[in-house]
C-alpha cells in the first residue's frame, strides 16, 4: 500500500515538472518589447493626421483625395522609412489630442513649432518656413502693415499663430475665430469681415485665384518675430520615430527630392531646407 501510494505522487510529480517545462518553454519567458520604430513598421503603413482644409499644403483635389506639399512630403517621409503613407483626416481643433491617443502615428499639417506645443508632442526638425500673411479686399482697404488693421473685423482659423499674431496687433479687437481658413476666405470675399491673418504661403494661394484680393507679408508686430517654422509632430514617447523621421528629412534634402516637392507646389527654389538652422 506504501509502495503504491508513493508511486502515485511520484506520477504526478513528474506530470508537474512536465507542464512546467512546456509552460516555461511556451510562455513564461519574457517577451521581447518592439521599439516605437519598430512598432510603427510593423503592418508596412505610416498613419498621419492631417487637416485637409489648408491649400496649398493639405487640400482634397477634384477626386476628393488629399493633396499638397504636406502630402507629398509625408508620403517621401514615409518611403524613406520603407513605409506607405495613410493621410487620416482630422479637424484641426482635435488634431494634438488624436496623435496623443494614438489615432495615428505622426501629425503633419502645417503646424508651426511654438513652447507651447512642445509640451504636448515632439516635432521633427522644422521642415518649411513661412512668414506672416494678412489677406484684403484692395477696392476696399489699404492695408500696407498690420497696425492698419486697427478698427476693423479680422478673421482667423481657430487655435493658430495667425489667430495669436491678430489678437496681438495694437487696435485689433474685433477678431473672428474660424474652424477652417477656407470659412474665413469665403466670409472675406463676402465683405463680412474685412482682412485675414494667416501663414503667408496660404494667404498667396487664396489670392492668385482672386483678382479682387491683396496680400502683404510681415515678420513682425512690434518686436514680435512672426516667422513660422513647421514641423511634424509625433508622439512624445515615440523618440526612435522622431529621429528615423528627422534623418528622412535630411536625407530628402541630400537626393533633391525636397526641392523637387517644394518647386512643384511653390514654383520657386527654397530659402530654407531641413536641417538649416533658424536664426
Amino acid at each position: 500500500m506504501h509502495a503504491m501510494r508513493t508511486s502515485r505522487w511520484g506520477a504526478v510529480f513528474s506530470m508537474l515538472l512536465v507542464l512546467c517545462f512546456l509552460l516555461v518553454a511556451s510562455g513564461c519567458r519574457p517577451e521581447v518589447v518592439a521599439t516605437d520604430l519598430e512598432r510603427v513598421k510593423q503592418d508596412g503603413v505610416l498613419t498621419v493626421g492631417n487637416d485637409t482644409t489648408y491649400a496649398p499644403f493639405e487640400f482634397m483635389d477634384a477626386a476628393n483625395k488629399p493633396t499638397g506639399f504636406d502630402v507629398d512630403l509625408i508620403a517621401a517621409v514615409a518611403e524613406k522609412l520603407g513605409l506607405k503613407s495613410s493621410i487620416v483626416t482630422t479637424a484641426w481643433d482635435g488634431i494634438i489630442p488624436a496623435l496623443q491617443t494614438r489615432k495615428f502615428e505622426v501629425l503633419i499639417s502645417s503646424m508651426t513649432i511654438t513652447s507651447d506645443r512642445e509640451k504636448e508632442v515632439a516635432f521633427s526638425i522644422p521642415y518649411y518656413r513661412a512668414d506672416m500673411g494678412i489677406v484684403f479686399d484692395k477696392a476696399l482697404q489699404s492695408i500696407t502693415q498690420p497696425s492698419d488693421l486697427a478698427g476693423l473685423r479680422v478673421g482667423a482659423q481657430v487655435g493658430t499663430t495667425g489667430e495669436e499674431s491678430a489678437r496681438l496687433i495694437e487696435g485689433v479687437t474685433d477678431v473672428r475665430s474660424y474652424p477652417d481658413i477656407q470659412l474665413a476666405m469665403a466670409d472675406l470675399k463676402l465683405g463680412r469681415i474685412d482682412a485675414v491673418v494667416n501663414d503667408f504661403p496660404v494667404c498667396a494661394y487664396y489670392v492668385k485665384d482672386s483678382p479682387a484680393l491683396a496680400v502683404i507679408s510681415t515678420v513682425k508686430i512690434g518686436d514680435l518675430d512672426l516667422t513660422q517654422y513647421y514641423g511634424i509632430a509625433i508622439h512624445k514617447d515615440d523618440t526612435g520615430v522622431k529621429s528615423a523621421i528627422d534623418n528622412a528629412l535630411r536625407q530628402l534634402v541630400s537626393d533633391g527630392t525636397y526641392d523637387t516637392i517644394y518647386t512643384k507646389w511653390f514654383g520657386a527654389t527654397p530659402e530654407f531646407r531641413p536641417g538649416d538652422s533658424r536664426p
